[in-house]
C-alpha cells in the first residue's frame, strides 16, 4: 500500500467528517513515519483532488465530498482507456433501466413535480435546442437522485459527461426536442403508475438512438 493510500485509508478508518479540522503536519510525520515535506506533499495533491481544503485559521479540514468532481475524474479516465460510444449507450442503458424499481418506490410528489417542471423548460427550449439538450440530461440526472443513490449519480454523471456534444449534435433540432419532450412525459407518467416494464421500454426507446 503506498503513502497516499495509506492516509486516505487514515481519513476514512478515523472517521473524518466534512469540516473537521486535520492534525497538523509534524504529528501526521510521526504517525507516518516520513519527514514533514513528504506529509505537505500529500496534503497538496489531496487539496488539488478536492478530499481536503485550506480553512482560514483552522488550517487544512475535510473538504464537502463533490460529486460532480468525482464524476469528471471518473469520465477522463474512461476517455483514456478509449470507451467507445456503443459501449457508452449500453451502460446507460442498463444503469437507467437497474434503476427502474427503485424509482417507482421512492419518487416523492416534491420529486415529481420537479421532473414535470424540467419537462415543462424543456419544451419551453424548443427554439434553444442546446437548452433544451442541457435540460434533457439534467431529467434524466433528476431520475437517478429520487433513488438516494450517490453511487447512481456518479456514474449517471460520467455518462453524461462522455455522451458530449459531438455525439448529441444530430439531436439538436426543435423536432428532436418536441420529442424528447413527449418521451419524457411518457415516463414521467409510467412512473406514477407505477408501470415498470412500459418504463423500461420507453426508457430504451429513448436512449437507443442516440
Amino acid at each position: 500500500m503506498t503513502l497516499l493510500e495509506q492516509f486516505e485509508a487514515y481519513l476514512v478508518e478515523a472517521g473524518f467528517r466534512p469540516g473537521d479540522r486535520l492534525p497538523g503536519e509534524l504529528e501526521l510525520a510521526q504517525r507516518f513515519g516520513v519527514s514533514r515535506g513528504t506529509i505537505r506533499e500529500i496534503i497538496v495533491h489531496l487539496t488539488l483532488q478536492g478530499v481536503l481544503a485550506r480553512a482560514p485559521r483552522r488550517g487544512t479540514v475535510l473538504a464537502e465530498p463533490e460529486v460532480g468532481a468525482v464524476g469528471r475524474d471518473l469520465a477522463f479516465q474512461l476517455r483514456w482507456l478509449g470507451c467507445g460510444r456503443e459501449e457508452l449507450k449500453a451502460a446507460r442503458l442498463m444503469l437507467e433501466t437497474a434503476m427502474i424499481p427503485e424509482l417507482i418506490r421512492c419518487i416523492t410528489p416534491a420529486q415529481a413535480d420537479r421532473l414535470s417542471a424540467l419537462i415543462d423548460e424543456m419544451a419551453q427550449a424548443e427554439g434553444d435546442p442546446e437548452q433544451a439538450d442541457r435540460l434533457d440530461l439534467a431529467f434524466h440526472l433528476a431520475l437517478l437522485e429520487v433513488t438516494g443513490s450517490r453511487i447512481l449519480q456518479v456514474f449517471s454523471q460520467v455518462l453524461t459527461l462522455l455522451f458530449d456534444r459531438e455525439h448529441r449534435r444530430p439531436y439538436f433540432s426543435a423536432e428532436a426536442v418536441r420529442k424528447s419532450v413527449d418521451s419524457h412525459r411518457r415516463m414521467l407518467r409510467a412512473v406514477l403508475e407505477r408501470d415498470e416494464s412500459l418504463l423500461q421500454k420507453l426508457i430504451e426507446e429513448h436512449i437507443r438512438p442516440l
